[in-house]
């Protein structure tokens, strides 16, 4: 997820540090202590940009988030088998497509808001991982194995572009 200098994500109210952000500070494979030590600094800058908030009015684009034991059962597990079935550690062309349809579906219906979450995070990784059409660090896509030395650079992606990729 791709975060500016004080690691505010695309999405309104979602800050990101450490192996989920996208800062470039380390290059594009930070499999190691390295995202620690960014998770440090850009901890201390998400703290001090949320110390500028006022809590007493949030924004109306951040949801109150229900307890976790507030998640359809049923429909959790639907999606961390989508997730582990399709989008796991081996991910291909047949399969992302397919769990990026399910994930789709999950988060238009979800009653609740943890799971609506869950579920848009489960739709950013997917598609992200479709749109990177080669291997490299963690992300190991058995249709291409190999990397592509045109994709080594920064990739940015939006919930936007997401469900763009969801709705074609």
């Amino acid at each position: 997820m791709g975060v500016d200098a004080r690691g505010r994500s695309s999405l309104a109210g979602l800050w990101a540090a450490g192996e989920v952000a996208c800062t470039g500070a380390h290059g594009a494979n930070r499999l190691a202590s390295n995202s620690l030590l960014e998770a440090v600094v850009f901890g201390a800058r998400i703290a001090q940009d949320i110390g500028g908030i006022n809590l007493q009015t949030p924004p109306a684009s951040i949801t109150k988030v229900a307890a976790a034991d507030s998640v359809p059962e049923m429909r959790d597990n639907e999606l961390r088998k989508i997730m582990s079935a399709h989008v796991g550690v081996i991910r291909d062309a047949e399969g992302l497509p397919r769990a990026i349809a399910q994930i789709s579906r999950i988060e238009l219906e979800a009653s609740s808001p943890v799971l609506r979450n869950m579920a848009t995070a489960a739709l950013l990784i997917a598609t992200a991982a479709w749109r990177r059409r080669e291997s490299r660090g963690g992300h190991y896509r058995s249709d291409y194995p190999q990397p592509d030395k045109a994709q080594a650079c920064r990739a940015f992606m939006t919930l936007h572009d997401a469900r763009a990729i969801a709705e074609r």
